[in-house]
Protein backbone atom coordinates (compact mmCIF):
# COMPACT_ATOMS: atom_id res chain seq x y z
CA UNK A 1 0.00 0.00 0.00
CA UNK A 2 1.44 3.51 -0.78
CA UNK A 3 2.91 5.97 1.87
CA UNK A 4 1.36 9.26 1.74
CA UNK A 5 3.66 12.21 2.79
CA UNK A 6 3.01 16.27 2.83
CA UNK A 7 5.75 18.20 2.45
CA UNK A 8 6.32 20.52 5.80
CA UNK A 9 7.42 23.65 3.35
CA UNK A 10 4.86 23.48 0.29
CA UNK A 11 1.80 21.17 2.08
CA UNK A 12 2.07 19.34 -1.17
CA UNK A 13 1.01 15.65 -0.79
CA UNK A 14 3.74 13.20 -1.65
CA UNK A 15 3.00 9.45 -2.43
CA UNK A 16 5.79 6.46 -2.19
CA UNK A 17 6.04 2.86 -2.77
CA UNK A 18 6.40 0.77 0.87
CA UNK A 19 9.72 0.22 0.06
CA UNK A 20 10.53 4.18 0.70
CA UNK A 21 9.15 4.15 4.23
CA UNK A 22 11.69 5.51 6.76
CA UNK A 23 13.81 6.73 3.63
CA UNK A 24 14.23 11.01 2.77
CA UNK A 25 12.15 12.09 0.15
CA UNK A 26 12.62 15.15 -1.82
CA UNK A 27 9.55 17.56 -2.95
CA UNK A 28 9.59 17.78 -6.69
CA UNK A 29 8.10 21.08 -6.02
CA UNK A 30 9.99 22.68 -3.52
CA UNK A 31 12.87 20.51 -3.54
CA UNK A 32 12.05 20.34 0.61
CA UNK A 33 13.05 17.09 1.86
CA UNK A 34 11.60 15.12 4.31
CA UNK A 35 11.14 11.42 6.05
CA UNK A 36 8.69 9.23 4.87
CA UNK A 37 7.05 7.34 8.23
CA UNK A 38 7.35 3.75 8.38
CA UNK A 39 4.26 2.10 7.21
CA UNK A 40 2.42 1.55 10.70
CA UNK A 41 3.13 4.92 11.53
CA UNK A 42 -0.25 7.60 11.23
CA UNK A 43 0.76 10.18 9.11
CA UNK A 44 0.51 13.87 9.58
CA UNK A 45 -2.21 13.81 7.32
CA UNK A 46 -4.28 11.34 9.61
CA UNK A 47 -4.23 14.82 12.48
CA UNK A 48 -3.83 17.54 10.29
CA UNK A 49 -6.23 19.13 8.39
CA UNK A 50 -5.19 20.20 4.93
CA UNK A 51 -4.17 23.70 5.11
CA UNK A 52 -6.20 26.63 3.36
CA UNK A 53 -4.06 29.36 1.03
CA UNK A 54 -4.52 33.16 0.74
CA UNK A 55 -3.11 34.96 -2.11
CA UNK A 56 -2.21 38.92 -2.81
CA UNK A 57 -1.68 40.76 -5.87
CA UNK A 58 1.08 43.36 -6.19
CA UNK A 59 -1.87 45.82 -5.85
CA UNK A 60 -3.05 44.65 -2.11
CA UNK A 61 -6.13 42.19 -3.33
CA UNK A 62 -6.50 39.36 -1.30
CA UNK A 63 -8.13 36.03 -2.70
CA UNK A 64 -8.74 32.91 -0.48
CA UNK A 65 -9.11 30.77 1.13
CA UNK A 66 -8.37 27.96 -1.53
CA UNK A 67 -6.94 24.50 -1.47
CA UNK A 68 -3.57 23.86 -2.95
CA UNK A 69 -5.09 22.08 -5.98
CA UNK A 70 -6.89 25.63 -6.73
CA UNK A 71 -3.27 27.09 -6.75
CA UNK A 72 -2.18 24.83 -8.57
CA UNK A 73 -4.80 25.65 -11.52
CA UNK A 74 -4.20 29.28 -10.76
CA UNK A 75 -0.52 28.70 -11.63
CA UNK A 76 -1.42 26.79 -14.55
CA UNK A 77 -4.08 29.23 -16.21
CA UNK A 78 -1.31 31.84 -15.51
CA UNK A 79 -3.61 34.00 -12.59
CA UNK A 80 -0.64 33.16 -10.21
CA UNK A 81 2.55 34.76 -10.81
CA UNK A 82 6.10 35.28 -8.89
CA UNK A 83 5.15 38.72 -7.85
CA UNK A 84 1.79 37.61 -6.08
CA UNK A 85 2.21 36.36 -2.13
CA UNK A 86 0.92 33.67 -0.66
CA UNK A 87 0.07 32.58 3.29
CA UNK A 88 -1.63 29.65 4.66
CA UNK A 89 -3.82 32.44 6.92
CA UNK A 90 -5.02 35.49 6.06
CA UNK A 91 -2.98 37.73 8.79
CA UNK A 92 -0.01 36.41 7.37
CA UNK A 93 3.21 35.85 7.69
CA UNK A 94 3.07 36.33 3.58
CA UNK A 95 5.93 34.65 1.28
CA UNK A 96 6.44 35.30 -2.02
CA UNK A 97 4.72 32.55 -4.82
CA UNK A 98 7.91 31.57 -6.19
CA UNK A 99 9.07 30.42 -2.90
CA UNK A 100 6.22 28.02 -3.07
CA UNK A 101 5.89 27.36 -6.77
CA UNK A 102 9.87 27.87 -8.24
CA UNK A 103 8.65 26.80 -11.85
CA UNK A 104 7.28 30.92 -11.28
CA UNK A 105 10.87 32.60 -11.72
CA UNK A 106 11.10 31.26 -15.18
CA UNK A 107 7.88 33.43 -15.74
CA UNK A 108 9.85 36.85 -15.10
CA UNK A 109 7.24 39.11 -17.58
CA UNK A 110 8.87 41.16 -20.60
CA UNK A 111 9.52 44.92 -20.14
CA UNK A 112 7.03 47.36 -21.76
CA UNK A 113 8.50 49.23 -24.76
CA UNK A 114 9.14 52.72 -24.07
CA UNK A 115 8.89 55.38 -25.84
CA UNK A 116 11.29 57.33 -27.38
CA UNK A 117 10.71 60.83 -28.59
CA UNK A 118 12.13 61.48 -32.08
CA UNK A 119 15.09 63.60 -31.57
CA UNK A 120 15.26 67.19 -33.39
CA UNK A 121 18.90 66.49 -34.85
CA UNK A 122 17.59 63.33 -36.05
CA UNK A 123 17.24 62.94 -39.77
CA UNK A 124 13.79 62.99 -41.21
CA UNK A 125 11.68 60.41 -42.56
CA UNK A 126 11.93 59.35 -46.34
CA UNK A 127 8.18 58.93 -45.75
CA UNK A 128 8.23 62.49 -45.13
CA UNK A 129 9.12 63.60 -47.87
CA UNK A 130 6.39 62.10 -50.59
CA UNK A 131 8.51 63.07 -53.67
CA UNK A 132 11.40 60.90 -52.79
CA UNK A 133 9.29 57.88 -52.27
CA UNK A 134 8.15 57.53 -56.06
CA UNK A 135 10.47 57.02 -58.65
CA UNK A 136 9.55 59.44 -61.08
CA UNK A 137 8.73 63.21 -60.21
CA UNK A 138 5.47 64.57 -62.19
CA UNK A 139 5.38 67.30 -65.10
CA UNK A 140 2.24 68.61 -64.53
CA UNK A 141 3.08 72.08 -64.23
CA UNK A 142 4.75 71.41 -68.05
CA UNK A 143 2.00 69.96 -69.26
CA UNK A 144 -0.58 72.82 -68.15
CA UNK A 145 1.65 75.07 -69.86
CA UNK A 146 1.60 73.24 -73.32
CA UNK A 147 -2.38 73.32 -73.00
CA UNK A 148 -2.69 76.72 -72.95
CA UNK A 149 -0.15 77.65 -75.47
CA UNK A 150 -2.27 75.58 -77.60
CA UNK A 151 -5.05 77.78 -76.98
CA UNK A 152 -3.36 81.42 -76.92
CA UNK A 153 -0.70 80.69 -80.29
CA UNK A 154 -3.86 78.46 -81.45
CA UNK A 155 -0.96 75.46 -82.29
CA UNK A 156 -2.50 72.09 -82.54
CA UNK A 157 1.05 70.97 -81.64
CA UNK A 158 1.04 72.00 -78.29
CA UNK A 159 -2.15 70.68 -77.37
CA UNK A 160 -0.94 67.18 -78.98
CA UNK A 161 1.92 67.20 -76.81
CA UNK A 162 -0.41 68.14 -73.26
CA UNK A 163 -2.78 65.36 -74.89
CA UNK A 164 -0.33 63.08 -75.01
CA UNK A 165 2.11 63.41 -72.45
CA UNK A 166 -1.06 64.13 -70.04
CA UNK A 167 -2.50 60.73 -70.98
CA UNK A 168 0.99 58.98 -70.39
CA UNK A 169 1.77 60.57 -66.85
CA UNK A 170 -2.12 59.66 -65.75
CA UNK A 171 -1.39 56.00 -66.57
CA UNK A 172 2.45 56.24 -64.22
CA UNK A 173 0.28 58.46 -61.32
CA UNK A 174 -2.33 55.68 -60.84
CA UNK A 175 -0.04 53.02 -61.36
CA UNK A 176 2.33 54.38 -58.37
CA UNK A 177 5.33 55.09 -60.51
CA UNK A 178 4.88 59.05 -60.36
CA UNK A 179 4.49 61.64 -57.72
CA UNK A 180 0.24 61.93 -57.45
CA UNK A 181 0.89 65.81 -56.47
CA UNK A 182 0.84 66.11 -59.87
CA UNK A 183 -2.41 65.10 -61.11
CA UNK A 184 -4.71 67.85 -60.89
CA UNK A 185 -2.19 70.05 -62.79
CA UNK A 186 -1.71 66.98 -65.50
CA UNK A 187 -5.35 66.69 -66.00
CA UNK A 188 -6.12 70.03 -66.24
CA UNK A 189 -3.62 70.20 -69.49
CA UNK A 190 -4.07 67.29 -70.94
CA UNK A 191 -8.63 68.24 -70.49
CA UNK A 192 -6.99 71.54 -72.42
CA UNK A 193 -4.73 69.62 -75.30
CA UNK A 194 -7.90 67.80 -76.08
CA UNK A 195 -10.41 70.32 -76.42
CA UNK A 196 -7.85 72.08 -78.86
CA UNK A 197 -6.41 69.02 -80.50
CA UNK A 198 -10.07 67.06 -81.23
CA UNK A 199 -10.75 69.92 -83.74
CA UNK A 200 -7.85 69.82 -85.15
CA UNK A 201 -8.03 66.47 -85.78
CA UNK A 202 -11.62 66.72 -87.22
CA UNK A 203 -10.72 69.61 -89.70
CA UNK A 204 -7.55 67.38 -90.91
CA UNK A 205 -10.02 64.55 -91.48
CA UNK A 206 -12.70 66.24 -93.13
CA UNK A 207 -9.84 67.90 -95.41
CA UNK A 208 -7.91 64.87 -96.58
CA UNK A 209 -11.71 63.31 -97.49
CA UNK A 210 -12.10 66.36 -99.33
CA UNK A 211 -8.82 66.01 -100.93
CA UNK A 212 -9.62 62.50 -101.96
CA UNK A 213 -13.01 63.15 -103.26
CA UNK A 214 -11.58 65.72 -105.58
CA UNK A 215 -8.73 63.25 -106.75
CA UNK A 216 -10.86 60.17 -107.54
CA UNK A 217 -13.81 62.73 -109.22
CA UNK A 218 -11.22 64.89 -111.19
Amino acid sequence: MPIEVRCDACGRQLRVADEHAGKALRCPACNHISTAPLADTPTASDDVATPSWHMRTPEGQTYGPVQREELDRWVLEGRLAADCQLATDAAGPWQSASAVFPALRQRTPAPAPTFQPPSPFAPPSPLVNSATHYQIPHRGGLILVLGLLGFVVGCPIFSLMAWVMGSGDLREIRSGRMDPSGEGLTRAGQILGMLLAIPWILVAVIVLLVILVAAVNG
